[in-house]
């Protein structure tokens, strides 16, 4: 299992590893956008996503590391609000790569899981 964020919460990403004595898990700097993702590679099982959708001039490279660290095995679950339609277009470019469901609702946050489409 690898964890990822910004280099600014990292140390509180190895703090709370630490606090729960997780076993197996790598925190490692993520980049969006990052070209270079060797280090990631192979694809995951699993990607998940919480509260990340709400930067737009973040979506494009957002979906780029999903899209690369992924195949068409990959789960992909992303839980976040939808709250304005820059929210809703993150989607729509989503369901270009992706297919896309909400599996569940509750008090204004969504979740929804996305698999490559076969090309």
């Amino acid at each position: 299992m690898v964890l990822t964020d910004r280099p600014l919460a990292l140390p509180l990403l190895h703090q709370n590893v630490a606090v729960n004595a997780v076993d197996n898990i790598l925190v490692r700097e993520l980049t969006w956008g990052q070209k270079n993702l060797d280090e990631f590679l192979p694809s995951y099982d699993v990607i998940l996503g919480t509260d990340i959708v709400y930067i737009e001039h973040t979506f494009t490279d957002l979906l780029s590391t999903v899209d690369q660290l992924s195949d068409d095995r990959t789960v992909v679950i992303l839980a976040c609000q939808i709250r304005y339609d820059r929210d809703r277009r993150f989607l729509d470019m989503l369901r270009k790569r992706f297919a896309v469901q909400s599996i569940h609702r509750d008090q204004g946050v969504e979740i929804f899981t996305a698999r490559k489409l076969v090309r």
